[in-house]
């Protein structure tokens, strides 16, 4: 194909505009639509995180019947890495948070608890500094850490004479070795859990940590040793498991292992929205180009005279197929040019809309592909007698029934989409429907962390929290202040449980589980969570009187069947050697606390100043971190300046953490099933 192809081509187009503009802007469609998707589905499901090596990163974790991802108790981890034979090295963590406080304004930061072993599994090197070593990761060890790029920056301005300074996290000084990579993406760059790295074991160095085989608070990463599969590795490690579970019955008994990649742990249930998402944007493709053959073809069923006359005339076909083909490539140019315009602006699109909503979504960039030539070659191959014959007749059969055959196509593809949107829309409307079980209206939601060292008893996180609700619940508008350990949609904590009366397996991870959450007495009447049977909690339920429980009709209908009033007066008590039996005093409705498409669990309350029954387990951590709801009479974020301001008569170096309204909270929570539905309906309207 010559310039003189595409000269004429270009002639003939403008001679049929509308053939043009429709071929032209279809093609553009589908392949901005696919460009974008796709673009996402690389940067998020298919990008490697940046670590050498990435593909062999996996996490490792135990599982048990009653808990779906039960983590692993820290002995087990050292067995794992002494026992194991199939990844390189394993390191351990969990997460951490808490203020820094010194540089200005109190930064409320996130990191992560890990052993020595982390960074060298992750094969990373500081950027300044150093990593700490093994030696400082035990009890008793100083308080080190290592920073990332992103709060170096933030906070410090980037002085690399950060290393060895001495800042306040906690209430407790700790100094400064290392600095991250910019690079280091975690779960993301843009992860708020990658501020801060600090010694596991130089942090969490007591006894009840180090040698306590029923508590599983770490998750584990590890480096698949050269050759060695996931299914290998699984396989390997339920044979140490099993190893555990006859030397330690007691605490190991059932407990399994499972191992999948790092980038399947972060990206989770989202990469389900995004591959239906692209099957949509596929089918988009598909119909753009049977369109384009079609309007290519239908146009070409016209211009037999024309091609038959250049063929009796000496033309040859080769030349005919060059002329169709520089038509056929002008206009994939230019739609595909079109595309992939519009590609970067859907992907400016998605990474606005999806932001906070599709894992890596920030981090991805446009990828570019394009396509054609069935038309031109069809109509090339024309009979030439026939053809002079028939004029301006029609199209012969031959055409007419590859036609017939796209237009099939372009139907049943169309049809398909709009089945698919219609489910996903009817889908969507019943997950509106769900009743939440709290009514979120005028709820303003935040956490109140304390430093951990500087309340370093349960006493002065009681008298923070309670001076902070009294402030609160007297400002004008206000109307109620009720605190938990875990707010609907937020912070979940999971734990076995054993009613009195029932025969109990020797294996506490055999267990039935339960959602659990330590409120206070308000907390319900604030949320509008109802009471079916007995009595709320009290402010006279404290650590000098029995302990009791709430327990939801969820957690009733599976345990004593349809009589909420069944439950009332039986007793249960949480895994753990220091735990109470409690007294079910009160049965309340269901909440959505995973989310409106939750498969729930039971669910149970505590009083928020019981808590220190329990001291040896919890050490009452959930004390100097509960979360507050304040209803309101009027928009709930029209009163942070006022809560703020209550706060710093407090205490002026504690920020508000996790602000949200629950209205927000609810509509976040079904965020990508209704971006995944705004894209496939728009795909289904595209193509019908």
């Amino acid at each position: 194909m010559g310039l003189s192809d595409f000269r004429y081509s270009a002639r003939a187009l403008r001679k049929n505009p509308s053939f043009a503009v429709l071929a032209i802007l279809t093609i553009a469609l589908g392949i901005g639509a696919n460009t974008s998707i796709f673009t996402a589905v690389n940067g998020v499901l298919l990008k490697s995180f940046s670590f050498p090596e990435a593909e062999r990163l996996v996490v490792v974790t135990g599982v048990s019947k009653s808990l779906s991802d039960v983590g692993v108790s820290y002995p087990d981890y050292l067995d794992w890495r002494a026992e194991q034979q199939v990844f390189v090295d394993l390191a351990g963590r969990f997460p951490a948070g808490g203020i820094i406080t010194g540089i200005g304004e109190p930064e409320r930061v996130f990191g992560r608890y890990v052993t020595a072993s982390f960074f060298s599994t992750l094969r990373v090197q500081p950027q300044i500094g150093r990593f700490f070593t093994e030696d400082e990761d035990k009890a008793g060890a100083a308080r080190v850490m290592v920073i990332s790029d992103a709060l170096w920056r933030r906070c410090f301005n980037a002085d690399p004479a950060v290393i060895g300074r001495a800042i306040n996290f906690n209430g407790a000084s700790w100094t400064v070795v290392g600095v991250l990579p910019a690079n280091f993406d975690l779960y993301g760059r843009t992860n708020g859990n990658n501020d801060l790295f600090l010694p596991m074991i130089g942090t969490f160095g007591k006894e009840s940590f180090v040698n306590d085989r029923g508590s599983h608070p770490c998750q584990v990463i590890a480096r698949l040793r050269p050759g060695v599969s996931e299914h290998q590795a699984a396989i390997a490690m339920n044979t140490v498991a099993a190893q555990l579970a006859a030397q330690y019955p007691a605490t190991n008994t059932g407990m399994t292992v499972e191992v999948h990649s790092l980038l399947r742990d972060f990206v989770g249930e989202e990469s389900k929205a995004l591959l239906v998402t692209w099957a949509g944007a596929v089918l988009v493709l598909l119909i753009a180009c049977a369109n384009v053959a079609n309007l290519t073809l239908a146009r070409a069923s016209t211009r037999e005279r024309e091609i038959a006359v250049r063929l009796a005339v000496g033309g040859s076909r080769w030349q005919i197929v060059r002329l169709l083909l520089s038509e056929s490539l002008l206009i994939a140019t230019i739609g595909g040019a079109l595309g992939v315009l519009l590609a970067f602006w859907a992907v400016a699109a998605f990474k606005a809309i999806g932001a906070g909503v599709i894992a890596r979504i920030d981090e991805i960039g446009v990828n570019m592909p394009v396509f054609g030539l069935l038309p031109a070659w069809k109509a090339a191959h024309v009979n030439v007698e026939p053809a002079l014959k028939s004029g301006a007749r029609g199209s012969g059969g031959g055409l007419a029934r590859v036609r017939k055959t796209l237009i099939v196509s372009e139907l049943t593809l169309a049809l398909m989409l709009l089945i698919g949107a219609s489910l996903l829309v009817k889908s969507f409307w019943k997950l509106m429907d769900v009743n939440p079980g709290f009514d979120p209206t005028h709820v303003q939601t935040f956490r109140l962390r304390l430093p951990d060292f500087k309340y370093d008893n349960p006493d002065m996180a009681i008298r923070a929290v309670k001076e902070l609700r009294r402030r609160i619940g007297e400002l004008p508008g206000v109307i109620r202040v009720g605190i938990t350990s875990g707010i609907p949609l937020g912070r979940i904590d999971e734990e076995s449980y054993w009613l009195e009366g029932q025969p109990e397996p020797a294996n506490e991870l055999q267990w039935p589980a339960v959602l659990s959450f330590f409120v206070d007495e308000n907390l319900c009447r604030t949320l509008g969570i109802p009471l079916l049977a007995g009595r709320m909690l009290s402010e006279r339920d404290t650590d000098d009187t029995p302990p009791v429980v709430l327990v939801d009709d969820k957690f009733v209908r599976e345990d004593f069947g349809d009589d909420v009033h069944a439950a009332l007066g039986r007793r249960l008590r949480f895994k753990g050697n220091n735990e109470p039996w409690l007294e079910i005093v009160g049965v309340v409705g269901h909440v959505t606390h995973y989310g409106l498409e939750e498969h729930a669990r039971g669910e149970v309350y505590r009083p928020w100043l019981q808590v220190r029954q329990t001291m040896d387990n919890l050490d009452f951590h959930y004390l100097r971190a509960m979360d507050f709801a304040v209803k309101t009479a009027g928009e709930p974020n029209s009163y942070l300046p006022a809560i703020k301001s209550e706060l710093r008569k407090i205490d002026n170096d504690l920020p508000l953490g996790n602000v949200q309204t629950l209205e927000e909270k609810l509509r976040n929570s079904a965020a990508t099933r209704r971006f995944n539905l705004g894209l496939i309906s728009t795909f289904a309207l595209r193509s019908s």
